[in-house]
């Protein structure tokens, strides 16, 4: 089996490479992989598990004629390629629509025209919007952002094709992702937190009315790549949140500091009083037999062993 990556040098897919080679199946397989290399993590290739069967394509989901020729004799894809930055997406929501939801289903297509059996598509949490309890897969979407948009609408039209003929496709909900891959975000709560932290910045967590009940999904970055594997080889098509925990941005906070005793942490008001809070149910995936391994203390103290040479 030829497994296709699509944004394979990013923060998820960058563990994803590693999680396959050693996947029962695949890693004795090729892995291709299909980066525009936007952002520059070349170092993503390096020290690659020699378990593994690599191929590297340099190219944008958004062409047609690179995507066809990447998909060549392959059996099973996991789209990751994607703007991720929900709060730069409102700067650029023409290119992040592009991106997210056109560049998608090039790939769809792409696939469905080359006889693949299975598509993972990696969605988002954010599809939810703000939440009132806990959410699981049948709720309503509300997206706040055009990145949130754009991953609802590819989503949609991804299952709704899929419906017509191959290949089987899995749709999963990421939460917010913490933890150490070579392909690093800092862009995100948990993450961003780790870094202040580490380096000796104080921890600034935005002063909102509420703030001590504003949630985010979590999941760690090794959980959600070995997420991705489980559904290549354990699920049958549908819909699954993918979290393995809910916490305030504040518990967030208290982690990074239980993990740091030394971290400050501030409290900053900003004029905006508006923040999303979300909620969502992993459980359907956990009965599906998806176990996580991992919580937000392991990957924000990850993060932080990192910069342990920061005095």
């Amino acid at each position: 089996m030829t497994t296709l990556v699509t944004g394979g040098l990013g923060y998820l897919g960058s563990r994803l490479l590693r999680e396959l080679a050693a996947a029962p199946g695949v890693g004795d397989e090729p892995i291709r992989i299909l980066d525009n290399l936007q952002r520059p993590r070349h170092h993503v290739l390096w020290g690659l598990p020699d378990a593994g069967d690599y191929e590297f394509v340099r190219g944008d989901v958004r062409d047609a004629d690179v995507v066809a020729e990447a998909m060549t004799g392959v059996d099973a894809v996991v789209h990751l390629a994607a703007i991720t930055n929900a709060a730069r997406s409102t700067e650029i929501p023409e290119e992040t629509r592009t991106v997210n939801r056109d560049g998608a289903l090039t790939v769809f297509e792409a696939a469905r025209e080359a006889g693949v059996e299975e598509f993972v598509y990696a969605s988002t949490c954010s599809v939810y919007g703000t939440t009132e309890g806990v959410v699981d897969e049948t709720a309503d979407t509300a997206p706040e952002s055009p990145y949130a948009e754009a991953k609802r609408d590819a989503e949609r039209a991804i299952l709704d094709r899929g419906e017509e003929a191959d290949p089987t496709v899995t749709a999963l909900r990421f939460g917010t992702v913490h933890g150490w891959s070579r392909g690093m975000r800092f862009d995100t709560i948990p993450t961003g937190f780790a870094f202040a932290a580490a380096t000796g910045q104080p921890v600034q967590v935005y002063e909102f009315e509420g703030l001590d009940a504003r949630y985010r999904p979590l999941v760690h970055v090794g959980d959600a790549a070995r997420a991705m594997g489980f559904a290549l080889a354990d699920l049958d098509g549908g819909v699954y949140n993918v979290v393995g925990e809910n916490a305030t941005v504040a518990e967030i906070a208290r982690t990074v500091a239980d993990v740091l005793p030394d971290a400050s942490v501030e409290r900053v008001t900003v004029s905006d009083g508006a923040a999303r809070s979300c909620r969502a149910d992993g459980g359907k995936l956990a009965r599906a037999g998806f176990e996580m391994e991992s919580g937000l203390a392991r990957g924000i103290a990850e993060v932080v062993d990192r910069f342990e040479g920061i005095q």
